[in-house]
């Protein structure tokens, strides 16, 4: 059972919470997303640099790497803000993925090597795991060879989190009837990386096509099926911070419109009907915030519950997130169906959402697998 203390932000991530906030709000504003959408462009790398410059890239980062050496509770607090504002940049692949990959690994000279460059923004990073069938957890045929001394890769990734931006992949690959990580700097000759288009318009995908393209193994070898389930665990909880806060941004919405929208003179917010909606909505964004953050917290004090509350978190705040925005855009009739509104981005995250990097099918059948049903 994780301490009661940390269900509830302190003073310091009270702090982060509102520099984060106050940062998105007045650079990353939602109109950047349609305006992303429509050019092609990628991230803004301004916005990124001040980010760097608030630390929150090395809040997971031990110190021995050159980062902070905070919890999972500090990157829970800037992952809802960033869920939000739906932030399109690099944070979940880098933070949410690749810090915990290398991490995980417990490779001492890999990590020493990358991960006080990720730290300090110098490199985003990102895990390229799902094949075809776009799962975690389905076959791996991407090829790993050794070539002397050092190894190569041959193979296709889809749906890379911010493939087409980062510097530094770690990609799974077969030998030998094993799987093991790889990293690979992603400007090596034999790296091939092409956007892709997305449900979701503020988070970037692409594939990467690797020609045996030169790697290094990171970790074990024959170790990646075990860290890429502990891994998954690590990245659903960060995605249930997102979906929490992408229900939250949808609830200001829709209680800021229900007060101002009038019909027959009145507030539409005094109806029953829209009324009822708003409160549902509540139940739905506290259980969610509250099933994320317990995730967080139980991550945070190497709780024994983790591995439930993680699948607990990603099942709730998928069903959750995505029965909000279809509300949401009820509630804003139909006006919410309008691309000039916000809310059909929020709608387009909470669905891809949910099937980001597994099913919910998977969550269920975790869950009870590890309570033992």
């Amino acid at each position: 059972m994780v301490s009661q203390g940390a269900l509830a932000d302190s003073e310091e991530q009270t702090e982060l919470r509102d520099s984060v906030r106050r940062l998105l709000k007045d650079k990353a504003p939602l109109s950047a997303v349609r305006d992303g959408a429509d050019t092609g462009a990628g991230f803004d790398r301004d916005v990124w640099a001040k980010l760097v410059e608030l630390g929150v890239t090395a809040l997971p980062v031990p110190e021995r790497y050159e980062g902070f050496g905070q919890t999972a509770l500090e990157t829970h607090v800037v992952l809802e803000e960033m869920g939000r504002a739906l932030y399109f940049g690099p944070y979940l692949a880098t933070v949410g993925l690749a810090i915990p990959a290398l991490l995980l690994s417990g490779d001492e000279s890999a990590c020493a090597d990358l991960l006080p460059a990720i730290a300090s923004g110098e490199k985003i990073a990102t895990v390229a795991v799902s094949e075809s069938d776009g799962r975690w957890d389905g076959p791996v045929t991407t090829e790993a060879a050794q070539d002397g001394s050092e190894w190569r890769l041959t193979g296709t990734k889809e749906f890379v989190l911010d493939g087409a931006d980062a510097d530094l992949l770690l990609v799974t690959a077969r030998h030998d009837d094993e799987v093991s990580l790889f990293a690979v700097d992603a400007a090596a000759d034999g790296v091939t990386r092409t956007r892709l288009e997305s449900l979701d318009l503020a988070r970037a995908v692409a594939r990467v096509e690797l020609d045996s393209a030169p790697a290094r193994l990171v970790g074990t070898a024959g170790a990646a099926p075990e860290l890429v389930s502990d891994l998954l665990d690590r990245a659903l909880v960060a995605l249930a911070a997102e979906q929490a806060g992408g229900a939250w941004a949808c609830l200001d919405l829709c209680v800021e419109y229900a007060k101002d929208r009038k019909q027959f003179g009145q507030p539409i917010g005094s109806f029953q009907a829209v009324a009822h909606k708003c409160v549902d909505m509540l139940h739905s964004v506290e259980f969610s915030r509250a099933s994320a953050r317990y995730a967080a917290a139980a991550l945070a004090e190497d709780d024994a519950e983790f591995p439930v509350a993680a699948r607990v978190a990603a099942a709730y705040c998928g069903e959750s997130f995505r029965t909000v925005t279809v509300e949401t855009v009820q509630v804003h009739g139909g006006t919410g169906f309008t691309w000039e509104h916000d809310t059909h981005l929020y709608y387009r995250r909470a669905w891809s959402a949910q099937h980001l990097f597994t099913g919910l099918d998977s969550h269920y059948l975790a869950i009870a697998d590890r309570v033992g049903l």
